[in-house]
């Protein structure tokens, strides 16, 4: 039993970090590139238990091999789950973090020598703790018993959701989806802002501008002065981070890589996802009117594996793998592919989604939590029961993208609607199983919980005011709001007001000296329901009214 024990355990430690990489990029392990990189790591971790079974117990050089081999294992271990080598090489250097890999090898080789008679049962009990962990839901592990601290802070910005009055009902699934937003937030005892909507029609704006509590007419054209200009999206002034933080709460941040919220000045824990935009590839996988091309079976799982490689991309242990594919990506790749979409921020939802929700559990009271979930952002990868489609289609700004107009357009509007709201089915079913597991604790009763979007579905003509019509205002400026806090009262309020607004009604009580953009604009007309609609001219900005609306009629 002894000799099974160390022939299996370096298998199950080194699987279980590549068990939790496929989750968090949602790559199935049964396809190819699942099956490649699971086939590498199992290879590994065999040959390290039949040395160190080889080895066992073979006189003193035999322990010090048998030792030395499960002292790598653990080594590999931490550096394919925590990167523990190049966060090293970040801090001592390259050199410097060698030398101390090297030393810790030893120290650990020593140590385990010493312990041989224990070790293969150490390392069974290692293995299958590793392996629970990976596997257990913490959700289901019972509540602590409540702290003496703040109330807790939980908010998400769901990205491209609209407006409960936004949904037009009379479109596929839009009615079934209007009724199970509704009814997760009545459940939970939220209160529903029906007619809320964004000032702003770009994330880097709209999400910056609520987080500052910012709805002054103050932002040049479609920039942002709460971000700072690049590739990624870099945010340099957040007051309800701020806010938070000098009330006592740590602040914990959960976010995609293409919009960055943790170089703020305000100390945050950070958690990135493993994220893969996959714009570009649409672009140029486009065939207008019609299907995307395929990719061609090798190819896709070559990006599978540098996919899932990028998520463990500090690991020293999946440098090597990710650079054989990435290098025969390059050969093997068309002018027509670069990502395959089954590497989408939008398939890892639930994964983050449940990585979120265990963080909290976690921490419990004394923290704000802030998410921003790229869901149910265009593509609509899933159907209405989280089932994915394999569907990887943009749908925004259909005249503008597509060039479709008259009737083409209103088939399509209408088409992909249809996926939007399926997937918003979706975002119902996994938003009321996380609010389940977080308000049946009793730590949470208290807690203030925001749910908003950041901005309008955009299935819509375009975005630019020349071409908009009234029905593009909703399709592109009604968003979610959605509150739980104790002294707000449940329902729903149909009042006509900005995401913008709202936030800093919630929380201006305590935000005079962090947000003094909103308390000069109090005393002018910076209230009033108003959006930034691009033009046409990437200089200018109009600033159009926000009419009453109710997509339903």
């Amino acid at each position: 039993m002894k000799r099974i024990a160390l022939l299996l355990s370096p298998l199950v430690i080194l699987l279980t970090p590549i068990i939790d990489a496929f989750q968090g990029v949602y790559i199935d392990p049964r396809s190819d590139a699942g099956y490649a990189v699971i086939t590498c790591v199992a290879m590994v971790g065999l040959a390290l238990g039949v040395i160190a079974t080889f080895w066992y117990k073979r006189r003193a050089v035999g322990n010090v091999i048998t030792a030395g081999t499960l002292a790598v294992t653990i080594f590999l271990f931490g550096d394919l789950s925590y990167g523990v080598f190049w966060k090293l090489g970040d801090h001592i250097g390259i050199g410097g973090a060698a030398a101390f890999a090297f030393a810790g090898l030893v120290v650990l080789t020593l140590i385990l020598f010493r312990l041989m008679a224990a070790v293969p049962r150490m390392m069974a009990a290692f293995a299958v703790a590793l392996l629970g962990s990976t596997i257990l839901d913490r959700g289901l592990v019972t509540e602590a018993s409540a702290e003496e601290s703040a109330p807790a802070v939980i908010y998400i910005v769901t990205d491209e959701m609209i407006g409960i009055s936004g949904i037009d009902t009379r479109l596929p699934n839009g009615a079934e989806a209007k009724a199970a937003l509704s009814r997760v937030f009545q459940k939970y005892g939220f209160r529903l802002h029906s007619k809320a909507f964004s000032r702003h029609i770009l994330t880097q704006v709209s999400v910056p501008a609520a987080l500052n509590m910012d709805y002054s007419y103050n932002f040049p054209g479609d920039g942002s002065h709460y971000a700072y200009p690049g590739e990624v999206t870099t945010f340099k002034e957040l007051s309800l981070f701020s806010l938070w933080h000098r009330q006592g709460l740590g602040v914990n941040v959960f976010q995609s890589a293409h919009l960055d919220y943790c170089q703020t000045a305000t100390l945050v824990e950070c958690h990135t996802f493993a994220s893969f935009d996959g714009t570009r590839f649409i672009q140029r996988q486009r065939v207008e009117g019609g299907p995307y091309r395929d990719i061609p079976p090798a190819s896709a799982s070559l990006a599978d594996v540098k996919a899932l490689v990028e998520g463990n991309r500090q690991s020293l242990a999946m440098a090597a793998v990710g650079f054989v594919a990435s290098n025969l990506l390059k050969t093997s790749e068309t002018a027509g592919q670069e990502w395959h979409p089954r590497s989408y921020d939008q398939l890892a939802f639930p994964y983050w989604l449940g990585q979120f929700q265990n963080t909290i559990l976690d921490k419990g009271r004394g923290n704000a939590f802030f998410a921003h979930f790229l869901f149910p952002h265009s593509p609509a990868v899933y159907n209405k029961d989280c089932k994915p489609t394999n569907r990887w289609l943009d749908r925004s700004y259909l005249t503008e993208v597509r060039g479709l107009t008259g009737q083409e357009l209103d088939a399509a509007r209408e088409k992909e609607y249809g996926f939007y709201f399926a997937q918003t089915l979706c975002l119902a079913r996994q938003l009321d199983k996380f609010f389940n597991a977080v308000l049946s604790d009793k730590r949470f009763q208290d807690a203030t919980i925001i749910v908003h979007g950041d901005h309008g579905s955009r299935i819509s003509a375009g975005r630019n005011v020349e071409t908009m019509s009234p029905r593009d205002y909703v399709d592109n400026y009604s968003a979610l709001y959605a509150v739980r806090k104790p002294g707000v009262a449940t329902g729903t309020d149909y009042s006509l007001h900005s995401v913008q607004w709202l936030n800093a009604s919630l929380f201006r009580g305590n935000v005079p000296e962090v947000a003094p953009t909103v308390v000069g604009s109090m005393q002018d007309k910076s209230g009033e329901p108003a959006v930034y609609a691009p033009s046409t001219d990437p200089d200018h900005v109009a600033i159009m009214p926000m009419h009453d609306f109710d997509a339903s009629h």
